[in-house]
């Protein structure tokens, strides 16, 4: 047999990238003393009362303490019965148990040490035993686990109700945000039924947005960026340029993006659109917006990206920002800097800052004849920085200085590039 002939990689100890590194958190719910009991709790009090259950989620404040007086009965008839052996649970450990229980039925459940988190940015259950996350760029499978699958499931119900969406085949694949339920974060909830799954399993994700921005200290003290880079972006930011921040999803660039809002003089005006409040800000001039599905009477209306950019070209808008790019929402990139010299900012997905630009022009020949040299000619126009991040950190910065009508490609200037990253 002939030997292969290939440039070896970087595979070297192969145990290294076969074995899940584990993300560690204490959950009251396997607590030694209070476990036995909550199921017990949960079994009579949730398990066996499916539709009491979603009376009190959808019903009135009148529903819901009934439920609770219901739980704190069981919990005080339990108390009773327990040996002597058994009492060393005190009165605080009985509000744990209606802590928990209240958790169980109206908030995250298990996941509820992972919200709480920090520096967990997104939750992905694709099991009851199978909880993932994402913590400081890193990913990780958790010591957390449903009890077994039919207790994932009715929690996964119940998540449904709360949130009003739908449980049949045409609504497989659906979105909410939070925006109450949770203290420090908004949540991005993403759905999907068993039905549009491999695995017969429903999935969720969730990606934690934090209510209160993270500082651009914070930034520096995880090694998103430094000073310099800083300074860099607050000169190109007051100077016109426009940026586009590329990486793979949860390597930060809603959060840069999110700061860089912030940036931008108050004498300029400003729309941001998205798909779910993950940019927020309290600059004066600027306007935010998200996407909408309305359906009526069997009638489905769409506000898309599209149609809020479309609409805020009617405006006296001098900055665009779009939260996330992904279709045909990207030829406004393009045309509006060339009839209005408005300047945009978005992100995008995209494996380097270079491809960033052409995954930009290919999502923009969604809805326009363009080609994909036409599309990027355009954009040398205008003063344009181009970020690519992974891991929660920024590993090039490029800026685009002209047009090469001989070779038809765009010229670039290389500001920064992480050591080790490969560049051309």
């Amino acid at each position: 047999m002939n030997k292969l002939n290939y440039d070896k990689g970087n595979l070297q100890n192969e145990d290294y990238y076969y074995q899940s590194k584990i993300y560690k958190v204490n959950s009251l719910y396997k607590h030694k003393d209070l476990h036995a009991i909550f199921l017990q709790l949960k079994a009579n009090v949730v398990d066996l009362n499916p539709a009491l259950i979603t009376k009190c989620i959808q019903g009135t404040e009148q529903d819901f303490i009934m439920l609770m007086d219901r739980a704190r009965d069981f919990i005080k008839e339990r108390f009773g019965e327990m040996t002597d052996d058994d009492k060393n649970i005190n009165e605080q450990g009985k509000e744990i148990l209606l802590d928990l229980f209240r958790d169980c039925v109206f908030g995250y459940y298990v996941l509820t040490p992972l919200i709480k988190a920090k520096d967990v940015s997104d939750i992905k259950v694709l099991n009851w035993n199978q909880i993932t996350c994402k913590a400081n760029g890193d990913r990780y499978l958790t010591n957390l686990s449903f009890e077994n699958e039919d207790d994932y499931n009715r929690w996964f119900d119940r998540i449904l109700r709360i949130h009003r969406l739908q449980r049949f085949d045409e609504a497989a694949l659906q979105q909410c945000t939070d925006r109450k339920g949770v203290e420090n974060f908004y949540l991005r909830i993403d759905i999907q039924l068993n039905c549009a799954t491999s695995t017969d399993i429903n999935n969720i994700h969730i990606r934690k947005i934090p209510k209160t921005k993270l500082s651009w200290d914070y930034l520096k003290d995880n090694r998103m960026l430094d000073d310099e880079m800083i300074a860099y972006l607050k000169d190109r930011v007051v100077s016109g340029y426009g940026f586009l921040i590329s990486g793979r999803g949860g390597s930060g660039k809603s959060t840069l993006l999110n700061n860089m809002i912030d940036l931008i003089p108050y004498t300029e005006s400003g729309l941001v659109s998205q798909e779910s409040d993950e940019l927020y800000s309290d600059h004066p001039q600027m306007q935010f917006e998200h996407t909408m599905k309305i359906i009526r009477e069997g009638e489905k209306t769409e506000i898309s990206l599209e149609d809020e950019l479309r609409l805020g070209l009617l405006q006296d808008i001098d900055n665009f920002v779009i939260g996330e790019i992904k279709g045909g929402e990207a030829l406004y990139v393009f045309t509006t800097a060339m009839s209005t010299g408005a300047r945009f900012f978005g992100t995008i997905h995209s494996n380097d800052a270079r491809g960033s630009v052409r995954r930009l022009a290919q999502c923009a020949r969604y809805i326009s004849d363009y080609t994909v040299e036409t599309l990027e000619e355009m954009l040398a126009s205008v003063p344009m920085c181009l970020i690519h991040m992974s891991r929660f950190s920024i590993d090039e910065i490029l800026e685009i200085k002209a047009w090469d009508y001989k070779e038809k490609k765009l010229i670039y200037k290389e500001v920064y590039c992480k050591e080790g990253k490969a560049h051309e």
